[in-house]
């Protein structure tokens, strides 16, 4: 009795402190303050892409600037947020638990997909290919690429404040046009837009937002070196530099999403909320990168951060606040597009109270209250560019293969496409038993027009074969004709003889090299046998 009676105040002091420890943990926000925010993310990255239209793929932004280049009568109809149009369409039509093979209606509908990753989208859905497997490397050679990232800036819109919810949230709808890095990027950037509508520390946002990324991804390491750099204090140009020179050989394409994602961790620590500072960074930060889609992402960030207010007047006005077009580059879209861009901001806002208030926030008065999560980091999402090869045929091993630059690796259909790394080549490789009878290897192989490829074959060290594939079109970059076309392979078929090894069991290497002085040509493999 006396100790019951002596706990029982104590248990309940300890639920009182517990109850309002969890309190405390809550995140609260005017919903007036949030639909600013809103405002500001949208409107953001709408001006941040506008800005960074004139150095994307171009030398970079030499001079600090605090007005469009280009002249606007209203924004245009860009990928950086026409497809987070098309994702808000469809949580307008399906609600908040649209999935993602419904997103994909909604992308076809509205003819989503003009380039990189997006496009493979697009061309997937349109044979038939339903998400999340348009994302994914089977179906999309450019699934590490930055499509998933400029477009994911909605996400973080709609999550404030619940890092583990936006991260799902991304995760998800990021494989309609990506996979692996390319959904990494998306996690991160909604993940920095939702935290920045409560942190307005420049570190803690980056950090937060990466842990969600498991540590052996490549974006994750791309990420942690620029924050290890940024605590060691080098100046941003000097972690610019040394970002690009560590990544850039292994995701030379200007849309890739790894470095442009370390691009945007550097804009948004050393812009530190400033809006001209931080789309100034990113546009400043190197040659040829992706700067709009680095802008507009950073610049949706700083929107969230401090709201509408933050966008200076001379972005605004040109704009009309309106977004207008029927067509975005060689692409006509499903409708014309017309909106106005504080409207659609408003939507926003609208989708992201019900999917707040779905998954656990409150509105108490003015004010939404939102329960903080501890991050927990995803499990890994992981392709290496190598598994191209047991993907197209699990007989055989794939090495040295590249992402991109002058030619990259991919299946197209039943067919390997290979492109080496770097100037050595690339090679395939499997083990077999030869019959006792002997046996060839059969080859079935191709080179697009003007650009080949030599192929050496090894058995073991023996070097059964060297041939340059396409070899009665070699030429160089100066004499391809006008309006050439690559798209279709030439085939060449060929066979080599084996019956030398007849009983043994030996490895088999088949090299893709560069030809020396012509264009680099990739390799096509449709199949290799051995009977």
């Amino acid at each position: 009795m006396y100790k019951g009676l002596f706990w029982a105040p104590i248990l309940v002091l300890c639920f009182t402190f517990s109850t309002l420890a969890l309190q405390a943990a809550d995140r609260r926000i005017k919903v007036a303050e949030y639909r600013d925010k809103v405002d500001g993310a949208w409107a953001g990255q709408i001006v941040g892409a506008s800005y960074g239209f004139n150095f994307e793929g171009q030398a970079r932004n030499f001079i600090e600037l605090d007005h469009f280049i280009n002249h606007y009568d209203n924004a245009v109809v860009d990928d950086d947020y026409y497809y987070e149009m098309v994702a808000l369409y469809g949580f307008e039509r399906f609600g908040i638990n649209m999935t993602v093979e419904q997103l994909g209606d909604m992308w076809k509908e509205y003819h989503a997909g003009t380039w990189g990753s997006s496009e493979q989208a697009r061309l997937a859905l349109e044979r038939g290919i339903k998400p999340p497997d348009t994302g994914s490397p089977r179906y999309n050679r450019w699934f590490h690429t930055i499509g998933p990232q400029f477009s994911s800036d909605i996400y973080g819109m709609i999550t404030p404040g619940m890092i583990n919810l936006v991260g799902a949230t991304a995760r998800k709808y990021s494989h309609i046009n990506g996979y692996a890095e390319g959904s990494d990027g998306s996690v991160f950037v909604s993940a920095c837009i939702s935290e920045a509508f409560f942190e307005k520390d420049p570190v803690k946002i980056v950090r937060q937002a990466a842990q969600l990324i498991d540590p052996r991804s490549s974006y994750r390491k791309a990420i942690d070196f620029v924050l290890t750099s940024y605590e060691q204090g080098k100046p941003w140009r000097q972690i610019a530099a040394e970002s690009e020179a560590r990544w850039r050989p292994d995701y030379p394409q200007v849309n890739n999403a790894v470095p442009n994602g370390a691009l945007v961790a550097l804009g948004i620590l050393f812009g530190e909320g400033d809006f001209l500072k931080s789309i100034n960074i990113v546009t400043q930060a190197g040659d040829f990168t992706d700067a709009d889609c680095n802008a507009a992402n950073v610049a949706a960030l700083v929107g969230a951060m401090r709201g509408f207010k933050v966008i200076p007047t001379q972005f605004l006005e040109p704009l009309h606040n309106r977004v207008y077009g029927d067509h975005m580059g060689p692409l006509k879209l499903g409708r014309t597009i017309d909106e106005r861009i504080d409207d659609l901001a408003g939507r926003v806002a609208d989708i992201g109270l019900k999917h707040l208030l779905a998954n656990g926030a409150r509105v108490q008065g003015d004010t939404l209250i939102i329960p903080k999560q501890a991050v927990v980091t995803q499990p890994l999402e992981y392709f290496d560019i190598n598994d191209y090869g047991a993907l197209w045929n699990p007989d055989w091993r794939l090495e040295g293969a590249g992402r991109g630059g002058n030619g990259t690796t991919y299946l197209d259909g039943n067919v390997l496409v290979t492109f080496p790394r770097v100037t050595r080549p690339c090679m395939l490789e499997r083990t077999v038993t030869i019959p006792s009878g002997g046996a060839k290897l059969h080859l079935e192989i191709g080179s697009l027009k003007y650009r080949s490829w030599q192929l050496q074959v090894f058995v073991d060290d023996d070097n059964l074969k060297t041939e340059i594939i396409g070899a009665e079109e070699t030429i160089v970059a100066k004499d391809v004709p006008p309006n050439a076309a690559f798209a279709v392979p030439n085939w060449t078929a060929m066979d080599v003889d084996l019956s030398k090894y007849a009983g043994k069991t030996v490895k088999l290497r088949l090299y893709q090299a560069l030809v020396p002085n012509a264009i680099p040509g990739s390799a096509y493999w449709r199949s290799v046998n051995v009977d």
